[in-house]
């Protein structure tokens, strides 16, 4: 960057740090200084003291000390170069951010950029772009959503985008530069992106960087993004902190989802401060990033197994750089959700809900590594306390050292007691086995309410099981009725409003029937879910006249969990640590 000290310094004596804190605090002049209670951190008697001339400060209290810009950086949250430019605006002094060196050729990508990004969000208006229209309405996503976040599409049946720029007259060495085009095995220039959804990843100040596609036809892989260049390193990008940032300045709040769809859709239902890393694994740069924004960011990946290794992983990854001023909390939907399908299947306010009863760093952590050991034995026990121990070895901070590995082994103790109680230990194995099978039969309710096209067939394939007690009979043969056949799920739950089947069907379209029996869900391709579904009908069948197979059946769905595994746990160390 070319501003220099003097530019700085020509901020500082236009802007008054005494005028910037009054409205934060209240002051008391003293002589030339003025006084208040520091606003980083808790008193009751002012010792924070203001040198308007140098315009610095100076708390006696905790020792911290500054200028103007300290105050946006440390106080606001802004990074370094944010501050520099918010505060130059105010004082009216313009300052030349790039490197004269690389200025041009910095511009001239920039531009191509740009260009690209207007190219595809035209195509969406192009009839060839049909397949990705008909795909942002199977999102919910309003035009103006569309609008806002630049969306597009890569293909054009008129023209390339390679031959569309070039006939602007950009050259073919600031076109590979660009990374908008590459170069295919017979050494002949094409796109980069084909056929695919275009999301354009923007930089702080808004500008476009690069993209990230998602294929539209099941090819893979499902999404890439722009090559690594100088011009654009995903490691040190967060996309949608250009429109979170001020969301998260002004709540001190960033939720860190996992896709590029979770954090569009959450916007458009007014969470405004949501941003993605560019993969599912979550960078230290990333976090130091989100850090600068938030004091507590809330990670929130997806359920799957991969979402719950991305988020335990970054748990561990954070260990080492948290600090008072940083921490991690997290949030974990039910499985089979992402938050952009919870928001659309179950509700908004049941997502803020969860939002607000986020889990701490030290509770995630152990709630998750927990579940990889048994605890059983004296050799388990051994190892996990050795694992807690390795962990909190790896904190720097002293103090939060101290915190977390009381934390961490009273959870562990207390973990350890409830193993212990004799009143745990009456666990009823056919219990179970009966409770999930009548569970099972209500997946099969659910999958038949929420599955129009094949209704009648799952409920003729119920008929003619040998599962149902009476109850279900009579739930199938009033959804049989001709009047009630072909109506969706809503219109369903009004007609039964008023009868005794209402709470059955409410137990069968409950998150939990969904969480155990995804192929039940509305979400869930129709074709597939009567597929699966009658081949657990036939399974269940089958199980009634063979326990072995029941037991055996029902062992591996319950051990078919998200849980990592002991191994996972400490592979995940390895990556983290050992390298280092």
């Amino acid at each position: 960057m070319s501003f220099s000290k003097n530019d700085l310094d020509r901020i500082k004596a236009k802007i008054s740090i005494r005028q910037e804190l009054e409205k934060k605090t209240k002051l008391i002049q003293k002589g030339k200084d003025y006084w208040c209670c520091c606003p980083f951190h808790n008193e009751k008697t002012p010792s924070f003291k203001i040198n308007e001339d140098p315009g610095s400060f100076y708390c006696f209290g905790c020792g911290v000390k500054g200028d103007i810009f300290t105050i946006y950086t440390d106080l606001y949250n802004y990074n370094f170069l944010d501050a520099v430019k918010e505060l130059s605006q105010q004082a009216g002094i313009e300052i030349n951010f790039l490197n004269n060196q690389n200025s041009l050729k910095e511009n001239k990508v920039k531009e191509i950029l740009d260009i690209s990004c207007t190219w595809f969000q035209n195509n969406l208006g192009k009839h060839s772009s049909g397949i990705c229209n008909k795909y942002l309405e199977s999102r919910n996503l309003t035009k103006e959503t569309v609008k806002k976040f630049r969306l597009g599409y890569s293909s054009n049946n008129d023209s390339t985008l390679y031959d569309y720029l070039y006939n602007k007259g950009f050259s073919e060495k600031n076109l590979l530069e660009s990374n908008v085009v590459k170069k295919d095995k017979n050494n002949k220039i094409r796109d980069f992106f084909y056929n695919r959804l275009i999301f354009p990843i923007m930089s702080l100040d808004g500008s476009v960087i690069g993209f990230g596609g998602r294929s539209l036809d099941n090819s893979n892989p499902k999404y890439i993004n722009s090559p690594e260049s100088k011009f654009f390193q995903k490691r040190y990008q967060l996309y949608n902190l250009n429109l979170a940032k001020n969301f998260a300045r002004k709540k001190n709040n960033l939720l860190i989802c996992e896709g590029y769809m979770d954090v569009i859709s959450l916007n458009q239902n007014g969470i405004s401060s949501v941003v993605a890393p560019l993969g599912t694994a979550l960078t230290e740069n990333q976090l130091e990033l989100a850090w600068k924004y938030s004091v507590k960011p809330t990670i929130m990946f997806d359920s799957d197994t991969a979402g719950i290794r991305a988020s335990y992983k970054s748990a561990i990854m954070s260990l080492p750089l948290i600090s008072p001023k940083k921490f991690l909390q997290f949030v974990i939907l039910p499985q089979g959700y992402d938050p952009d399908k919870y928001i659309n299947e179950v509700s908004l306010n049941e997502f803020i809900k969860k939002l607000k009863k986020p889990e701490s760093l030290s509770n995630f952590i152990f709630n998750q590594s927990v579940k990889s050991l048994s605890l059983e034995n004296t050799d388990e026990k051994i190892s996990y306390d050795k694992y807690l121990d390795d962990l909190i070895e790896t904190i720097k901070d002293k103090k939060i050292k101290y915190f977390y590995k009381n934390d961490f082994k009273s959870l562990f103790f207390k973990k350890i007691r409830k193993l212990n109680n004799p009143n745990n230990k009456n666990l009823n194995i056919k219990k179970t086995t009966i409770d999930l099978s009548k569970k099972q039969i209500l997946s099969f309710f659910s999958a038949a309410i929420n599955n129009i096209s094949y209704r009648q067939k799952i409920l003729d394939a119920l008929s003619n099981s040998t599962l149902l007690e009476e109850i279900n009979i009579n739930l199938i043969n009033e959804l049989k009725k001709n009047e009630i056949i072909n109506l969706k799920k809503d219109k369903i739950l009004l007609k039964f409003s008023n009868s005794t089947h209402i709470n059955l069907l409410k137990e069968c379209l409950s998150n939990q029937i969904y969480e155990l029996f995804p192929y039940s869900s509305p979400s869930f391709d129709p074709q597939l879910s009567y597929e699966e579904l009658i081949k657990s009908i036939n399974n269940l069948n089958t199980r009634l006249l063979n326990l072995k197979k029941i037991n055996k059946s029902l062992d591996n769905f319950v051990n078919k969990t998200n849980n990592l595994n002991w191994n996972e746990l400490q592979k995940i160390n390895i990556e983290l640590f050992e390298k280092n």
